[in-house]
Formats: C-alpha cells, structure tokens, sequence
C-alpha cells in the first residue's frame, strides 16, 4: 500500500487563517482545523487522500528539539494512520459513488503549555506513550466535529 501523502504548511497566511479557524484540544495540545483555500496554494494531491499539516511548538514550551520532533513525528504516523483507515473504508464502500470531492483539510497542532517535567527524556517510553493516546483523541475530536460541520450545511 503507497504512502499516505502530508503537504506541509509553508505559508504565514496559512498559519494565521489555521489559528483563527475552529480547534479541539486534549491536553496541552490544540488542533486547529479548516479546509484549504486557494490562498493556500497547495499542489494537486491527485488521487490519494491527503492532508496539510503544520505544527506550531515554541520552544519556550518545549526547551528540547529532540522532544519538539518527536511530537512532529507521533502527529504525522497518527494522522497517517487515521487517512489510511478512512482510505480502506472508501474502498470498502466503493460500490456507492462518493459525492462531490472534499476539499483538502489543512491542520495546524500547537502545543498550548508546557509538557510535564516527570519525562526527561524524548526517549521515554511513557512520553511517546502520551503523546500517540493525546494525538489518537485530538484526531478522534476532528472527525466527529467535521462531520458535525457537514450535517449542518
């Protein structure tokens, strides 16, 4: 099975209308969330579902990189996982056409507080532990509130 394809977000003007967009939070972390624009200028992502993804992780919260790439990394393996489970359950569905094609989401996760003193390490099997449990709920939060956006309309 190919990859799942994540754009990143690279533009300021992505950021600021991500930050001022609707969000859940779990934990320390916030996920801003909306559909891309054409401001955006993302790349046609042909055929495979995909998803924009920036992270906003100030080092005033997180003093260590090596901790600040570990939540990048747990961030783009969950969403990664969630595309492929919706993606298998598209296939499964396929006999039923799919309406008009979503637009592509574009997700901003940004660490609010501190993380707890009690990991020193970014190798610590608890940290990492946390952190796929807190992305597993952030992600679970977006789907039920983008379908509740989708009813409404």
């Amino acid at each position: 099975m190919p990859a799942v394809r994540l754009l990143a977000v690279s533009r300021p003007e992505s950021y600021s209308a991500s930050l001022r967009a609707r969000w859940v939070q779990a934990g320390e972390f916030r996920l801003h969330f909306r559909d891309a624009s054409v401001e955006d200028a993302l790349p046609d992502p042909g055929a495979r579902p995909c998803c924009a993804l920036g992270f906003v992780l100030p080092k005033r919260q997180c003093r260590h990189a090596a901790r600040r790439n570990l939540i990048r990394r747990v961030a783009r393996e969950a969403l990664r996982d969630l595309l492929r489970k919706r993606e298998v359950a598209q296939d499964a569905s396929a006999a039923i056409p799919t309406p008009i094609p979503t637009p592509i989401p574009v997700l901003v996760l940004r660490l609010q507080s501190r993380l707890d003193a009690q990991w020193v390490s970014a190798q610590s099997p608890a940290l990492r532990r946390y952190l796929r449990q807190t992305m597993s709920q952030l992600l679970a939060d977006w789907e039920r509130a983008r379908s509740r956006a989708r009813a409404s309309r």
